[in-house]
């Protein structure tokens, strides 16, 4: 059950892989080892908030990471910059 309602709210287990939506990218959020997968729709990275985020990963990581797009973010903090995108919370 958690899976599937992981499956429709664009959350997947980090090792998890599976093509994203059309108009989404994959994300994987977390410090340390501890990573969640998410898709965040294409739009939603221009918003000022999500500009943020994706500074935090170019200061730690830089610009030429390879594969999904890895931003040292507790979830707690994604879940809530999400909230302020998308007006909806994200479970």
């Amino acid at each position: 059950m958690r899976k599937q309602q992981q499956q429709q709210q664009g959350e997947a287990a980090a090792g998890e892989e599976r093509a994203p939506r059309k108009g989404h990218v994959p994300v994987l959020i977390g410090l340390g080892q501890e990573l969640r997968r998410f898709t965040v729709r294409v739009e939603e990275l221009r918003h000022p908030s999500f500009v943020k985020l994706l500074d935090m990963a170019a200061r730690e990581f830089g610009y030429r990471q390879e594969g999904v797009l890895r931003i040292p973010c507790d979830e707690k903090r994604f879940r809530q910059v999400m909230q302020e995108i998308t007006g909806n919370p994200v479970r």
